[in-house]
């Protein structure tokens, strides 16, 4: 489950969105660097209105009570049924783009979790698919902008990490994608898996663990650790 993001800078998406659809309205101007996205932290998102803003992360249905009821994936196969999504689906779609994320990954020698960082081999940024919703935040007194990604079946590098990844578009897929015309049968042609040769990961401290820790060191690469060998003596 795609639940730890980093999203720290914006410049080639905002750049590749002028280009795909002219000017847009970019209530976030100077992105805040996080490299540590939890859940219920906002993260920046391009809606199907043509606003580029920010959104807190994990999905709460309009008609939700309490945060508690949000998600913060969606699967593919059946958002367009669920009543937590669907109407989001149907009318709120929107592109998520972050510079990376995280899965764990257990670690042969030591038998634990290792965080890996999840990154474009080829560009700076990843453009998930998204669904967004508005929902009235009683303590805050106000409404506030939700969202969620969806996932899909991993490709063959991401099965041996998970058994889900982002449903991750590439540029040419984002009109389809956020097109209020676009039908049921076009967008599901886009849950495909992103190719395993346009994918890279490697893994990072244990500093990431802790949703506390917001900084670059999260997704720096450090060395595998090897197995030590075993002796007689």
């Amino acid at each position: 489950m795609p639940g730890r993001l980093s999203s720290y800078d914006d410049t080639a998406f905002k750049r590749e969105i002028t280009t795909k659809f002219g000017t847009f309205r970019d209530d976030i101007i100077v992105l805040k660097k996080r490299y540590n996205i939890a859940p219920t932290i906002d993260l920046p998102i391009y809606t199907n209105a043509g606003v580029y803003t920010y959104a807190h992360f994990g999905l709460i249905p309009s008609w939700a009570k309490e945060r508690r009821s949000m998600q913060v994936n969606a699967r593919s196969e059946t958002v367009f049924e669920k009543s937590s999504f669907k109407e989001a689906y149907k009318q709120r779609r929107c592109l998520i783009p972050v510079n990376g994320y995280f899965e764990w990954k257990k670690d042969t020698a030591t038998k634990k979790s290792r965080p890996h960082f999840i990154v474009s081999a080829r560009h700076e940024y990843f453009a998930f698919a998204g669904i967004y919703e508005t929902w009235y935040d009683n303590a805050l007194k106000k409404p506030i902008l939700t969202c969620a990604l969806l996932t899909t079946e991993p490709n063959d590098k991401i099965a041996t990490i998970h058994d889900r990844m982002p449903v991750i578009l590439e540029s040419d897929e984002w009109e389809v994608w956020i097109d209020d015309k676009s039908t049921y049968a076009q967008r599901n042609r886009l849950y495909t898996p992103l190719a395993s040769e346009k994918i890279r990961y490697f893994p990072v401290s244990d500093v990431v663990n802790s949703v506390k820790n917001d900084s670059v060191e999260c997704i720096e690469e450090v060395a595998e650790i090897e197995p030590r060998q075993r002796t007689l003596f």
